[in-house]
């Protein structure tokens, strides 16, 4: 029987192993690489603001959520409040 892996845990090895390095560096056309980056950010700001709307349904404070962006919870509910 196969494991069936989650998204989430897909996405997150994906960053984890993901060469930054010679992504940066390998010679290719720094405006392509300038756009992926920004494709990169976009992806995941949106996964941030379903994940954070995920955590708030699940019961946790903007304490907990700032924490674990690290950031203050001021900063956190000033950014996601409007997406929980």
């Amino acid at each position: 029987m196969t494991k069936q892996t989650k998204p989430d845990e897909v996405l997150a090895d994906r960053f984890e192993n993901f060469d930054f390095e010679n992504a940066v560096h390998s010679g290719r056309d720094p405006l392509r690489a300038l756009h992926w980056a920004a494709q990169f950010r976009d992806y995941a700001n949106q996964q941030l603001t379903v994940v954070v709307a995920e955590a708030r349904e699940s019961g946790a404070t903007w304490t907990q959520i700032g924490d674990a962006l690290g950031v203050s919870h001021q900063a956190a509910m000033k950014r996601y409040k409007q997406s929980a």
